[in-house]
This record gives structure tokens, sequence and C-alpha cells, in this order.
């Protein structure tokens, strides 16, 4: 596996901020980028980053999709027990003549540049984890404040809430999108 950098830097944050991080902020932010980097790679079932992997990867329909594209070459692809299987590729897609309860290990290289919208969303989600209100981060879920005939009132959002660095629904959607698509069950009777 090939080694994990964050996906973003302390200059995307400080570019999403709109200002230098202050000294406190910058005893957390190193933490906080690895930490927002692997939620992210979690959510979006691959790495971002170039190297050799070994995956374990199950059949269906003859295919198998790499999640670490793009892909530049694969070294092998054996069943469990070690034997070679033919295949073929196109893109990140290798197709096989096993059938759909079958599982192949999968030695390759892939993995490319980290997306700008990748690094934008990392970064964003540190940025956001900075910018929470003190009472969110305190642990508080709504306020209700009242001075004579004034009142103010509101509700923090959940992500925000004790001050927790998480993916936020937007920012899991953007993982999302970049997930290997699964392919379709596919039944042959014979």
């Amino acid at each position: 596996m090939a080694e994990q950098t964050p996906l973003a830097s302390v200059d995307d944050v400080e570019a999403l901020l709109g200002r230098d991080l202050t000294s406190s902020e910058a005893g957390q932010v190193d933490a906080l980028l690895e930490q927002a980097s692997a939620l992210f790679r979690k959510a979006a079932g691959r790495d971002f980053t170039p190297g050799r992997y070994a995956n374990r990867l199950k059949v269906n329909g003859g295919e198998i999709r790499l999640p670490n594209s793009p892909v530049t070459v694969i070294h092998s692809i054996t069943d469990d027990d070690g034997n070679a299987i033919d295949y073929t590729t196109f893109g990140s897609t290798v197709t096989t003549c096993l059938r759909s309860h079958k599982f192949v290990r999968v030695d390759y290289e892939g993995g490319g540049e980290v997306p700008d919208l990748v690094t934008h969303t990392v970064a964003g989600m540190v940025a956001r984890l900075f910018n929470v209100d003190a009472r969110a981060k305190a642990g508080m879920s709504q306020f209700q404040e009242t001075t004579g005939p004034f009142s103010e009132g509101g509700t923090f959002a959940s992500w925000a809430v004790g001050g927790q660095l998480m993916l936020a629904p937007a920012d899991e959607a953007v993982a999302l999108s970049y997930r290997a698509p699964r392919l379709s069950n596919t039944v042959v009777h014979q």
C-alpha cells in the first residue's frame, strides 16, 4: 500500500479561512488534516495516492473494479489458492472468465494526483471545524437568548456539536462520487 499523506495542506486550510492560523489552530492542523483525509478515504473507498496495491476483490459478472484509479500496471491476478487468472483490462475494470461467487487477489499500481475537489473538501472539513461556534464546541445543540423585547435562537448542525471532525453531508456526497461504481449483478443459468 502506498504511503498515505494528507489530501490537503495547511496552506489549503488557510486559503479557505482567508487568514493565517492561530497558534492554537497551528498546533492541531496537521493531526486534523490526517484525520480528515482518513475519513474521506474511507468514505470514498480509495486512497488518492499513487502506489502499489494488493486487494482481494469479488468478481461480479466476470468483472472486477479496481478501487485506486487510474490503473497504470497490473502485476498479477490470482485466485485464493494462488493460481494465475487470465484477464483483460479496460481502464480500472478487469474482465475475467470467473463466475460471480469468486474472489481474486490483484497486485497492481494505480492512483494519481489528488483531484482539486478532494483537496478543497478535506481542507474545508478542517477549516469548518476552526469556525465552529464556541457554544456548539461545548456541546450545545440549540440556544435561546432573550434581552428585553429582543430574542435570538438557533440550532447548530449535528456535525458541529461537540467540535468533532466528521464528514458533513456534502462532504460525504463528494467522497461517494469517487467510489468505484458497483457492478450490476449478472446471473447466468446453465
